[in-house]
């Protein structure tokens, strides 16, 4: 049933190839490989979606996009978990980075000052930041990864034993 709706709502070819911030990838974006999605392809584009969700740069799709075209991943599920960073959850998930960042690095956090100094606080700011991103991406996308692996084996598994279960009958 979800198969069915997204395949109902993906782009045709000829309009991801019009699509000019989509031309950096050429025709390798077409390939079916990236369009079909199994237990390999999925935990690939899990994981590349978390882990792009993570960076504090724009253009998180194109990252993860990029990500599941290197690593054979399925383009449409890494894009859906490039949403995990939205504008919802975007402050929280970069103060707890900020947070973490400062924690590894025994930084002490940073007071903003009157005389505000922009390179100086952003600087102060940023290491601790991209710190915590770093890390927590790359967490996020490993158990990401496992478990969409677990996940997807636990599903087959449950599907082996109604099988052997309705052969006995």
């Amino acid at each position: 049933m979800l198969r069915q709706w997204v395949r109902g709502r993906m782009p045709s070819q000829d309009t991801l190839k019009q699509h000019r911030l989509l031309r950096i990838f050429g025709d390798r974006l077409l390939d079916p490989d990236y369009w079909f999605c199994n237990r390999h392809s999925a935990a690939v584009a899990v994981a590349a979606g978390l882990f792009a969700a993570w960076l504090p740069l724009p253009m998180h799709t194109l990252v993860a996009i990029a990500l599941a075209l290197l690593m054979r991943g399925y383009i449409p599920l890494a894009i859906a978990m490039v949403w995990v960073n939205n504008p919802l959850t975007i402050a929280p998930m970069f103060y707890f980075a900020y947070r973490l960042g400062l924690l590894l690095l025994g930084h002490p956090e940073v007071e903003f000052s009157d005389t505000f100094s922009l390179e100086h606080e952003a600087l102060a700011v940023a290491v601790p930041l991209l710190t915590g991103c770093l890390l927590l991406a790359l967490f996020s996308a490993a158990l990401g990864w496992a478990l969409t692996r677990l996940g997807w084996r636990w599903k087959v598994q449950i599907a082996w034993r109604r099988r052997r279960t309705r052969r006995e009958v």
